[in-house]
């Protein structure tokens, strides 16, 4: 890690990524062996609605902000000195004056630091496009083609089930590989919807300090 992507790290306040294993879901009871073959259930997969901070995304969205650091003193260095001011018995206003009265001395505005920051949440914003890219051909790769897959195998089960009774060992056969590919379904449309769950915790984290930094700074240097 560079020391500057250490800097950016050191003054962005991130959740350290939960420990906790999620509860298993209680197997379902086994049903009894049915004479004649019917489409199976589709199996229930629990979809996170809320991700967790992680350190791969926290590396992967302050990179881009060190790779995009501008030059001289700007938002950046202005939330630093803000980070270093809060070991320091003062209030709120009082700890961003302080940090200003040091950006002013660098001909530095409350306007250009709002530009700035502003400049920083757009960076973020480009890195959570293309994650979105990314998720989107993920989810069609693993996901789209094997729901076509599915729809195919049980309308062949449908098929021969129609056709002859002498088939059934075979419409068997397809509902196993059908029933396999929906598990598969279930297992990818979870690791994927946790990753993009986790990538917006990171962002929601990192660009909503910056956000507040935004309303605190037209608060109180105005």
């Amino acid at each position: 890690m560079s020391d500057l992507l250490k800097k950016f790290k050191s003054v962005f306040v991130v959740e350290e990524e939960g420990s906790a294993t999620p509860a298993t879901p209680p197997a379902e009871p086994q049903k009894p062996q049915q004479t004649t073959p019917a489409a199976p259930a589709a199996p229930v997969r629990p979809v996170p609605e809320n991700g967790n901070v992680t350190d791969k995304f926290v590396q992967i969205l302050l990179g881009a902000l060190e790779k995009n650091n501008q030059q001289g003193f700007d938002y950046f260095e202005f939330r630093q000195s803000l980070k270093n001011l809060e070991k320091m018995p003062m209030d709120e206003a009082t700890r961003y004056h302080s940090a200003y009265a040091m950006a002013q001395t660098m001909n530095v505005t409350p306007a250009k630091l709002l530009e700035s920051a502003q400049f920083y949440l757009n960076v973020l914003a480009g890195e959570q496009s293309k994650f979105n890219e990314a998720h989107a051909q993920q989810r069609a790769k693993l996901i789209g083609n094997r729901e076509d897959e599915v729809r195919n195998l049980e309308a062949m089960i449908q098929s021969k089930t129609e056709q002859i009774k002498q088939l059934t060992l075979q419409i068997e056969e397809h509902r196993r590989t059908s029933e396999q590919i929906r598990s598969e379904i279930g297992d990818s449309t979870v690791k994927i919807e946790n990753t993009k769950a986790d990538f917006e915790a990171t962002f929601s984290n990192v660009a909503g300090q910056i956000q507040d930094d935004v309303a605190k700074i037209q608060q109180h240097l105005k």
